[in-house]
């Protein structure tokens, strides 16, 4: 008998579990109170048994049954179940939302304003709201627009690019025969001139490899010139330069003053004419004596007569002219090359 009472026992507690899992996976709260209340919509859209009942986000209850109700102008009726601490206004509205991003359905309750509550199994106003797919559809049918503008745009861009390329076929294809014969060209040059290059390169390579070999004395070389550099640095040559200026600057002056004697040589308009006169005459002199010779070169076969001798008076006569000449030449020569020294 015993045994009989245990078993009856364990068997009502598996079934009040059982029923107790079940009222938790349909999302009805055992242990609250709840009060019933009504929605009919015309569409749910996936409303179904323990979908949530929430007010400003929270969760304050669950639906507890869908089903077609009999009075066909009045839809799908929605049974649902809200805790009792919360009193709903005659005005507050159910609305079917989507709830999160799987597309779950839920039923919000809006408040209402009014001080008359609605009440238990009383019918709730109801409002659907817009579904997410359809404002996706709404989001989407301006996204189309604007690709279809882009597309559009992009076969007009297409179209003149299309144009382009037909008015200037033939220059294209100029362009490329002549970049085609420039790499020609160069593929030959580069052919014809392939043994020059690879002797240029063999005797650089040669010319790197003697230098690699000859590094001691290169940079005995470098040594050597950093040595006469530092030496050419050190060298009292700024000294010397600047004592050669200076000596420079008083040649320089001395010419430049009009009472020296250098200055008088290069500035006195007067010895200049002298002397420009002097070789004149001198020129004159010696085209006469070429004319004439028979004036300075006395020759007699037969005997002297008076003409030869007055010729000969007059040579002489022009000959001390031509010395005093030369002389006054010869001394402003002198001058010259003592003031210059």
């Amino acid at each position: 008998m015993k045994r009989e009472v245990k078993i009856g026992i364990f068997t009502i507690l598996v079934l009040l579990a059982g029923w107790f899992v079940v009222k938790f996976l349909k999302g009805t709260e055992v242990f609250s109170n709840t009060n019933k209340y009504y929605a009919y919509y015309e569409q749910v859209g996936g409303i179904q048994p323990a979908s949530r009942v929430i007010i400003n986000g929270v969760k304050v209850g669950s639906v507890s049954k869908v089903t077609l109700n009999e009075d066909p102008t009045k839809g799908v009726e929605v049974q649902l179940s809200i805790e009792k601490r919360y009193a709903l206004p005659v005005d507050s509205k159910a609305k079917i939302f989507t709830d999160g991003l799987m597309g779950g359905k839920a039923v919000e309750i809006i408040y209402g304003s009014s001080s008359e509550v609605i009440p238990q199994e009383g019918t709730i106003p109801t409002e659907v709201s817009a579904d997410l797919f359809e404002m996706a559809g709404s989001e989407l049918g301006a996204l189309k627009e604007q690709l279809t503008e882009v597309i559009n745009n992009l076969n007009a861009t297409l179209t003149g690019v299309n144009n382009l390329l037909a008015e200037n076929t033939d220059n294209l294809t100029s362009i490329i025969s002549n970049v085609d014969g420039v790499t020609n060209n160069i593929n030959t040059m580069l052919a014809k001139e392939k043994a020059h290059l690879e002797e240029a390169l063999a005797s650089l390579s040669l010319f790197a490899k003697g230098l690699g070999e000859n590094a001691g004395e290169v940079d005995t070389i470098i040594n050597n010139l950093s040595t006469f550099s530092t030496q050419l640095s050190e060298a009292d040559l700024v000294a010397e330069i600047e004592g050669v200026m200076e000596q420079l600057k008083g040649v320089l002056a001395k010419a430049n003053d009009a009472d020296g004697s250098v200055g008088k040589l290069l500035k006195d308009s007067q010895l200049y004419d002298n002397l420009t006169a002097a070789s004149n005459n001198l020129s004159t002199l010696l085209d006469d004596l070429k004319n004439n010779p028979g004036r300075y070169i006395n020759v007699s076969v037969f005997g002297s007569n008076p003409y030869k001798k007055v010729e000969k008076v007059k040579a002489k006569a022009e000959k001390k002219a031509i010395k005093r000449e030369m002389e006054a030449q010869e001394r402003a020569a002198e001058a010259a090359a003592k003031a210059e020294k």
